[in-house]
Parts: structure tokens; C-alpha cells; sequence
């Protein structure tokens, strides 16, 4: 889904799906996994081998399953808690909001909502709900369960919930109210210009899930343990089953009323697809040679897997989609909280922006693109990809690979060198523990480049790679972490970037938890997305956004590397499946069907 969602932490490179809401997300190892692949499937640098795969017609488009592949299991149901695309990925199938987004032009559309009005002040919308909406369970959904979602949930202060950061104005939340049983009211302190983006979050069933909210049980309701049964959406699919480790299978939901605009190109109710098949796998090699001995349907692509793939799409059965540079976002970070429990004096160090800048200037990220992506992908200067044309600072400073700089702004700092080795000016040598998910050999070939960049600087840096759920909990709960090299999926307004720059922000990775700013430049960050959010003209908005790449830039809290250009590979049995600009290859998951049924050699 597009907006309407914070960032969220991303395991891996985008599987082409579709744009998560911001969710939390050398070169040997890029090299090996075409090694690896050329290893075990020897006819891969082959155009044919006689042993082609073939697609025969289905006798209808209707009904019939996609199977894709995870990387690791889901942390939650629970999509008020979710704050990674473990989780996200499955709940979009399952939930929806009001609005959407549409990939094609990032135009607002309705969802749930069938139609709205904004008054002359800007400040208060009354949306219209579709008629004959049911959950799952075929509970009526009404402007009640609005209400309640807002309400009781996402403005409830015990439950910790991602987004809440973007739902508020000033630090105020919407009123919402219900006049009947289809209409809701949205009143806002001041104009919010993301409002109808922001509107695309979850609705979630007043009837199932108030009793959890009364009793305290909320945090804990609808956990991977929850039997499928119990948990109850509005969305195309619902959840049949769950296996940890293995996988999660979504059938259709016969109750789903699509929305406003969408309709497909055959007679039947949509969904078309009866069954969604989500494998649990190890790692992206897995994936790939899963999706290539026939077993899944779409793919994620590394660029560096392009060179074996595309003499194999005939044979196969499958076309490559490049999409061009993506939306995502990969980065270092550093660990600047006072109350992490790791070394003070290496807290010190993060801190302390001339070793940040050190950093920037001492990695090379051109050779990062072409030795991990293949020369597909681009470095990026912020936190705002160039591929968000509306947005996207050209004049933002781009740090280029100067180890002269690096070291002249670290002896600036009171570091210095003894033989090959960098100390502080307590004597401390500089050491650092280099944390990234073990699912993504990019992010590992990045870390172990990251390691051999920063060696002439004196600086000695041990990579740690983790499982994604493992890392993404010492990240956010326990904050046990010194450097991160991590990866955020991206959303279209910068409005969606607060939950991470917002000094209270849930994703403030770097300082969690502050109650006031820290430094005069993360007091500026509050107060432009505090403008962000109410300046209703464009021009003026995307100067107030300029300003803070200009910041994020000089101050490198987190130093943004590369992104990859987007590259899915899809089978010919699937119809429905269109690169689009803003929004993945899925256009919207109840318009693909099983066209075709694949014949294995």
C-alpha cells in the first residue's frame, strides 16, 4: 500500500509488491549469490536447455493461488503494532483504510470511504463510507468502528502504536466524530495538508477488539500465537493459516467490497484469486532459486541477479520488470542515546557530528553501487529518494568519497592515529560493533564494505548480521546497538518521514525517547514538520522540506547510502501485474488472477 503509513523498518530490498508504509527496512556476497545460483541451476547462462517450462491457459482467471516468498515470520497481527514489513506485508492483505493511494500518480482515492467534503477552512473533512460494508466475520462496518479505531486506539496513550505520530496536528489529535451510521467527521486544530493520505491507515472492528482495549489486553490482542479465525479484517483476503517457519495462507474474502474505481477485466466477484501462498524462506538466495525451479510466482530482484536472469525468462516463464530507482531508502546510524546500554565514551563519539561527517566522507558509495547492484541503483544525498520527483532537493549536498576530509575532521574531534590504529582523546581505540539483518546479502556486502572503508581511517569495525525480528527488537526495545545498516521503505509525502525525524518520533532511532530536542538542529526538525503539516501551498511545503534535507545532510544522523533501482521478476501465469511509478508492479492485489497454470519439465 501507498501512505497513510508511517516508514517501517524493511528486512530486505523491496519484493515489488507494492510501496510499504514506512516500515522498518567488500562486495563478495552480491557476487556470490550469482555464483551460487550458477552453482545449482547450471542452465542458468543458458538461453534454453529443452527443459523450458510451460504455460497452459487456466479454463477460468477466477480463483486460483499466488504463492510468494517471506523472508522472515510475522511479530504481530496486529496492525495498530506493526512497525516492521514482516508484519506489514501479510495485514495489507487484510486491512484498509479509508483512502488510498493510487500508484499511477499518487492521487488520493477512496477506499472505505466512498466520497468526502473539506470545508472552506481546511480544517474539517466529512467522509461518506461505502454502503454494505462488512468485516469478515459479516459485521456490519460503520462509522462507529472509525470512531473506535481512532479514538480508543491510535489516540489511546497506553497502547503503542507506530503511527499515532502522523495522525496529530501540533501534537494534537483529529476530533472524530460519527453523525450516522456512514458519515465521519475529521476535525483538525489547523489545516493538515497530508490529511486524506494520512486516512489510509487500518479501520479496525469495534465489536472484536474493544473488550482486548477495556481490559488492558490490547498490546498483546491479535499476536502470531491468535488462531486465524479470531482475527477479523476488511480486506481482500483473510488469514486461514500460519505456521512459524513455514508459512502463512491468506484465502479470499468473500465478504470484500472493492473499492470505489477498481473493477477488472473479467466477469466475478474480486478478488480473482481464491489463495495467497506466503513461504517462509531463509534468506533472498532462497528465494530466487525457489521462484526459479517453479515453486513462487513474483520475486524481488537484487540487481546483481540481473546478468543470470535475463537469459532464463523464456525458459522459465517469466518476464523481468525494472522499474528504475526505487523509493527506498538504505543508511548507517548511529547509537546517540544517553540511556543505551552500551560504552558513554562511544556514545560520545556518535554524537559528536565531525565523526558523523568522518563517516559520510570516508565511504565510497559509486563503488557500492556497482560492486553490490550491478551499477543498478544510485547513491542517494538524504533521506528523500530522487526518484520522489515532487520532493527531492536537487541542491542537496552529496557527500563523494574524500579520506583527506574524513581524517581532518576527526583529528578536528581529538582523535588520532597510533601506527594503523584511531583513538579518542581519552585514549579509547575506536571500535565499532556493525549491526544488519543476515536476510539480505546486499545489506551484508554493504556492511563488509562499510568495514573496508572505514579501515584507513584507523577505525576497526566488526559486522554482526541478526535475524530481522531479533535485530529490529534490539533496535527498538532494548536499544543494545552501536551502528546500524538498515533500510526504510518510503512514502510519497515527506509528512510520512516524522515518525523518524520528530525528536518524539517512534522511529527516532538515533535518540529515542526524548521528551524535549536535544540539539538546537533536532529543535529546527521539530518546528519544520510542525509547518510541513499545516502549509497548504506547494511551493511554500517543499521549501520547508528542502530545509530539513539541507539539515539532515550537515548533521548525518543517519548517512543515507544507496538505492537500488527496482527489479521484480513475475511468471507468465499471472495476470494483473504492471510496473507502475509510485506503487510496485501490483496495481491492486484483487485485479491479479491465475491466468495460466505453470508446467514443470
Amino acid at each position: 500500500m501507498i501512505g497513510g503509513r508511517p516508514f517501517f523498518f524493511r528486512q530486505s530490498r523491496e519484493g515489488g509488491t507494492c510501496l510499504e508504509r514506512k516500515s522498518l527496512c567488500g562486495g563478495t556476497l552480491a557476487l556470490l549469490t550469482a555464483t551460487l545460483l550458477l552453482t545449482f541451476l547450471p542452465g542458468c547462462a543458458k538461453k534454453d536447455t529443452g527443459q523450458a517450462f510451460r504455460v497452459v491457459p487456466r479454463p477460468s482467471p477466477v480463483g486460483g493461488t499466488m504463492v510468494l516468498d517471506l523472508l522472515s515470520d510475522p511479530k504481530t497481527f496486529n496492525p495498530a503494532l506493526a512497525s516492521e514489513t514482516t508484519s506489514t506485508q501479510i495485514l495489507g492483505y487484510l486491512f484498509r483504510g479509508l483512502t488510498r493511494v493510487s500508484p499511477y500518480d499518487g492521487q488520493v482515492k477512496p477506499d472505505l470511504a466512498s466520497r468526502w467534503a473539506i470545508d472552506r477552512t481546511g480544517r474539517r473533512v466529512v467522509f461518506t463510507l461505502r454502503r454494505h460494508l462488512r468485516w469478515s466475520d459479516g459485521a456490519p462496518l460503520t462509522s462507529a468502528d472509525v470512531v473506535f479505531t481512532f479514538n480508543r486506539i491510535y489516540y489511546n496513550p497506553s497502547i503503542a502504536s507506530p503511527v499515532r505520530d502522523v495522525l496529530t496536528v501540533g501534537g494534537k489529535p483529529f476530533l472524530v466524530t460519527a453523525v450516522d451510521s456512514r458519515t465521519v467527521v475529521f476535525e483538525t486544530a489547523r489545516p493538515f495538508a497530508p490529511l486524506l493520505e494520512e486516512l489510509g491507515v487500518e479501520i479496525l472492528p469495534e465489536h472484536i477488539l474493544a473488550p482486548e482495549v477495556a481490559a488492558g489486553r490490547f498490546n498483546t490482542a491479535w499476536s502470531v500465537r491468535t488462531p486465524p479465525a479470531k482475527i477479523v479484517g476488511d480486506g481482500p483476503f483473510l488469514l486461514a493459516r500460519y505456521r512459524p517457519g513455514q508459512e502463512v495462507v491468506l484465502r479470499k474474502n468473500p465478504l470484500y467490497t472493492p473499492p470505489r474505481g477498481i473493477s477488472g477485466p473479467y466477469p466475478g466477484p474480486l478478488p480473482y484469486l481464491d489463495t495467497v501462498r506466503l513461504r517462509i524462506v531463509p534468506n533472498q538466495n532462497s528465494t530466487l532459486l525457489r521462484f526459479l525451479g517453479g515453486r513462487s510466482d513474483l520475486v524481488g530482484v537484487s540487481p546483481a541477479q540481473v546478468p543470470v536472469l535475463s537469459g532464463k525468462t523464456r525458459e522459465k516463464a517469466f518476464r523481468l520488470l525494472v522499474r528504475g530507482p526505487s523509493q527506498t531508502e538504505t543508511f548507517l546510524t548511529f547509537n546517540e542515546n544517553p540511556r543505551a546500554p552500551i560504552p558513554a565514551y562511544k556514545i560520545a563519539w556518535f554524537r559528536d557530528r565531525a565523526f558523523r561527517q568522518a563517516i559520510a566522507w570516508a565511504l565510497d558509495r559509486k563503488a557500492m553501487v556497482n560492486v553490490v547492484y550491478n551499477g543498478l541503483g544510485a547513491p542517494i544525498p538524504g533521506p528523500v529518494s530522487p526518484a520522489n520527483k515532487a520532493f527531492f532537493d536537487p541542491g542537496v549536498f552529496l557527500y563523494h568519497h574524500d579520506l583527506a576530509r574524513a581524517r581532518a575532521l576527526l583529528r578536528s574531534a581529538g582523535f588520532h592515529r597510533k601506527g594503523s590504529r584511531l583513538f579518542d582523546s581519552s585514549g579509547h581505540r575506536v571500535v565499532v560493533v556493525l549491526m544488519t539483518n543476515t536476510e539480505s546479502p546486499e545489506r551484508l556486502s554493504l556492511a563488509q564494505m562499510v568495514r573496508a572503508m572505514l579501515a584507513p581511517l584507523g577505525i576497526r569495525v566488526r559486522v554482526v548480521p541478526l535475524q530481522f525480528n531479533m535485530l529490529s527488537t534490539l533496535v527498538l526495545a532494548s536499544h543494545q546497538w552501536e551502528m546500524l545498516l538498515f533500510g526504510l521503505t518510503g512514502t510519497l509525502d515527506p509528512h510520512g518521514n516524522a515518525t523518524v525525524w520528530r525528536s518524539t518520533g517512534f522511529l527516532h532511532l538515533w535518540d529515542p525517547g526524548e521528551k524535549t530536542p536535544s540539539t538546537p538542529w533536532q529543535a529546527e526538525v521539530d518546528h519544520l514538520f510542525d509547518r510541513g503539516e499545516t502549509e497548504m501551498d506547494p511551493v511554500r511545503r517543499k521549501a520547508i522540506y528542502d530545509r530539513w534535507q539541507e539539515i539532515a545532510t550537515r548533521e548525518v544522523p543517519m548517512v543515507d547510502l544507496v538505492s537500488p533501482d527496482a527489479i521484480t521478476a513475475v511468471r507468465k501465469t499471472l495476470s494483473g501485474i504492471a510496473p507502475t511509478p509510485l506503487g510496485g508492479v501490483v496495481p491492486h492485489v484483487s485485479l491479479v488472477a491465475q491466468t495460466g497454470r505453470l508446467l514443470l519439465p
